[in-house]
């Protein structure tokens, strides 16, 4: 899962990268919202970050495109708030299509919990996912395949798995971006603990963070990544 951040400030930048890195979701920074409205659909986030306090103006235009693109389902938008966004922002961004408010400070204790709340609420994290199996799968699996286009080798951090898909953030995601949806990848390494499987995978979604769908039913593959799901 990607997160856009659009925000100028740094103070809170680290905080929120942590928290939704948690989570299995990864976050990309821009500072300018033009750049960041330029490159929304090559981004394709499935969460948007809005900083009120750098767009005190603004905030309301940036909202209003997304979401002349992208439903509240498709999309979720969560504003970054400071003490001059008052109760009447407030109902107008739920009236545009905000979902969340938090402090961009995160000051207030609620606020990781309400985020946890809207990740779960539209399933971008599982019911069991949490901080600590984040933790084992990244320590515990390694990724890699060759780009069937040209050849490259393609390494990088799995950032989440189940049996049917693997996130995959690669080292550099040029190296990977002339692959398409549905681009069959036959050479791929995953090693789960010391057990190294050559899956066939298929690009489900591509981007700084990529999905790639497992194409074969391996009952081994299946129970090694149910059992450290489950560690």
């Amino acid at each position: 899962m990607i997160a856009l951040l659009i925000s100028d400030m740094d103070t809170f930048v680290e905080t929120l990268e942590e928290t939704v890195s948690a989570y299995g979701i990864n976050l990309i920074r821009y500072r300018s919202a033009v750049k960041a409205l330029d490159n929304l659909e090559e981004i394709n986030p499935d969460i948007v970050f809005i900083c009120t306090g750098d767009f005190p103006r603004h905030w309301k235009t940036l909202v209003q495109y997304i979401r002349s693109d992208t439903s509240r389902d498709e999309t979720v938008i969560i504003l970054l708030i400071n003490d001059r966004f008052t109760e009447v922002d407030a109902d107008k961004a739920l009236y545009i299509g905000v979902q969340a408010m938090i402090r961009d400070d995160f000051s207030d204790p609620m606020d990781k919990k309400t985020l946890l709340e809207i990740f779960s609420r539209y399933q971008f994290v599982g019911s069991f996912t949490n901080e600590r199996i984040i933790t084992v799968i990244r320590k515990k699996t390694t990724f890699m395949f060759t780009n069937p286009i040209n050849d490259t080798i393609i390494t990088g951090r799995v950032e989440y798995i189940t049996p049917e898909e693997i996130r995959f953030k690669p080292d550099t995601p040029s190296a990977a971006s002339d692959l398409v949806e549905g681009e069959l990848i036959d050479s791929c390494t995953l090693k789960i603990d010391e057990t190294v499987f050559s899956p066939s995978c298929r690009v489900k979604k591509n981007g700084p963070v990529m999905i790639v769908r497992i194409e074969a039913e391996n009952e081994k593959l299946t129970n090694a990544i149910k059992l450290i799901s489950h560690s």
